[in-house]
């Protein structure tokens, strides 16, 4: 088997079991000690097939991570650490509505904290280390202080 199909395949393997940026999967094969014309032709073939497919990437990757209870400003911090340009996080994170992830996020945490007596600025903490936006955080506080 020659080194493009060896690339090939590792990458096709990989890819099996979870989604990768353009970025990530250079860097893979690169460890892999690949060549540079066998990471070339591998990255052309995952490209022209929509194996890799950045945009779908961040779609994906956008969802889940706000289901999973995190903010835009953690999941963009997320992503440009995987290489993914900033008009791709613009496109998904900017528009994306974060409000029901911070309330989830907030509700799961209250009640573990319930009797805490530091209980304002955990949450606080806890949301923001979650990339919510301080405006967001705020008003689940203060809606949570008024009852």
């Amino acid at each position: 088997m020659n080194k493009e199909n060896r690339a090939l395949k590792y990458a096709l393997n990989i890819l099996n079991k979870k989604d990768y940026t353009h970025k990530e999967m250079i860097d893979k094969l690169r460890l892999k000690d690949f060549d540079e014309q066998s990471i070339d032709e591998t990255m052309r073939y995952l490209l022209d097939n929509n194996f890799l497919n950045d945009d779908r990437f961040v779609e994906n990757f956008v969802y889940f991570r706000l289901k999973n209870g995190y903010g835009k400003k953690r999941i963009e911090y997320e992503l440009k650490k995987k290489g993914i340009n900033e008009e791709l996080i613009d496109k998904y994170v900017k528009t994306a509505d974060e409000t029901e992830a911070a309330k989830s996020a907030f509700k799961a945490k209250a009640e573990h904290i319930k009797n805490d007596k530091n209980r304002r600025s955990k949450l606080f903490a806890f949301l923001a280390r979650r990339g919510f936006d301080y405006e967001i955080i705020n008003r689940l506080l203060n809606k949570e202080v008024e009852g």
